[in-house]
C-alpha cells in the first residue's frame, strides 16, 4: 500500500493547476491513498473525508483531507466532536475544524489496515503580528490523545504539513519560542506512540546540505519546503510523517520528491511511503539531482 503526503497549496494555484496535482497524485506518485493539506478535493471522488477550514471565506475554503484512489480500499471516517465533550467510542475531538482529517483505511476483507489522520498545523497570530503554528499542534496532539491512548497498540498513520521546524536560527524571541514549541511538540508525538517515520529512514537517503539546525551532523531533516518557491530558498522541513509502532514495523520505503515536476505544483513536496501490507508498486525512484 502507497501512501502520499502532500500540501497543495490550493489558494495559490490556478483551477488548471490544481487538476493537474491531482492527476500528479493519482498517476504520475500512483498514490493508493493521499493525506493532503491546503487542498480542496475535485468534485466526484468515491472516498474521500474533507472538510474546509472555513468555507466561507476564500483564503481558507480549503482543508485537510484523505482521499482514496485505490477501489480495493475504502474510508471510514472517525466522527469528530467538539472540545467541551467528552469522547465516546471512536469520537475524536475537533479543536479546529478543516485542520485535520481522520478515517480508517479497511481492505475488501473488513480488515482495517490504519487510522490515518492527515494534519495541517494553521497558524497562531500573536498579538504584534507574529505567527507560529505550535499552539495549534499542540491542540491537535490533544485532540488525537483519545485515539492514540488506548489499551489496545493502535495503529495510526500522522503525516502532513505541521509547519514547524527547529531550523530557524534562534535569533529574536517569537524564534526561540517557535523552536521550543515544535520539540515540545515533537516529544509529544513521541509520549503518544508514535515515531517519526523520516528519522527511522534517514540511512535511505543523503543528508540535507546546509541545514540550519542546531543538531548533530548528519541530522534526519529533509527539504520538503521551498519559501516562495524559490530553489536558493533555506532548506526547510515543515512536512513530516509519524506512525505508531504497529504501522512503523511494515514500513517498506519513505521517499521525499524532492522533483521539479512536484515543485512546479506546490511550494512543498510530496513525500511517499510504502508498506508491505499488500502488493505494493515499486519504490518512487527520485531523479539523480532530486536528493532521494
Amino acid at each position: 500500500m502507497r501512501i502520499v503526503t502532500w500540501n497543495m497549496n490550493h489558494c495559490q494555484r490556478s483551477e488548471s493547476s490544481r487538476a493537474r496535482a491531482w492527476a500528479y497524485l493519482r498517476d504520475g506518485l500512483r498514490a493508493d491513498v493521499a493525506l493532503v493539506q491546503e487542498a480542496q478535493p475535485p468534485p466526484g471522488l468515491a472516498q474521500c473525508v474533507y472538510q474546509p477550514i472555513n468555507a466561507a471565506n476564500p483564503r481558507y475554503n480549503w482543508g485537510s483531507a484523505i482521499v482514496v484512489f485505490n477501489p480495493e480500499l475504502t474510508l471510514r471516517a472517525r466522527p469528530r466532536i467538539a472540545v467541551s465533550k467528552f469522547p465516546q467510542g471512536d469520537e475524536v475531538h475537533d479543536s479546529h475544524p478543516g485542520t485535520t482529517a481522520i478515517a480508517e483505511i479497511v481492505d475488501t476483507d473488513g480488515k482495517v489496515r490504519m487510522t490515518a489522520v492527515s494534519l495541517y498545523g494553521q497558524w497562531a497570530y500573536m498579538p504584534d503580528g507574529e505567527c507560529f503554528a505550535a499552539p495549534t499542534l499542540h491542540r491537535i496532539f490533544s485532540d488525537l490523545s483519545s485515539l492514540l491512548l488506548r489499551a489496545a497498540r493502535p495503529r495510526v498513520f500522522v503525516a502532513g504539513d505541521f509547519n514547524a521546524t527547529t531550523q530557524i536560527a534562534a535569533d529574536g524571541p517569537w524564534s526561540k519560542v517557535e523552536i521550543a514549541e515544535a520539540q515540545l511538540a515533537f516529544s509529544r508525538a513521541s509520549v503518544l506512540g508514535l515515531r517519526d517515520v523520516m528519522a527511522h529512514t534517514r540511512a535511505s537517503r543523503p543528508a540535507l546540505e546546509q541545514c540550519s539546525c542546531a543538531e548533530p551532523k548528519p541530522c534526519a531533516h529533509v527539504r520538503t519546503y521551498r519559501n516562495g518557491n524559490r530553489t536558493e530558498s533555506r532548506p526547510t522541513q515543515l512536512d513530516y510523517v509519524f506512525a505508531s509502532q504497529p504501522v512503523l514495523a511494515e514500513l517498506s520505503s519513505c521517499v521525499v520528491v524532492d522533483d521539479v515536476a512536484a515543485w512546479a505544483l506546490s511550494d512543498h513536496c510530496p513525500v511517499v511511503v510504502d508498506f508491505n501490507t499488500s502488493a505494493s508498486l515499486a519504490p518512487i525512484q527520485g531523479d539523480a539531482d532530486a536528493g532521494v
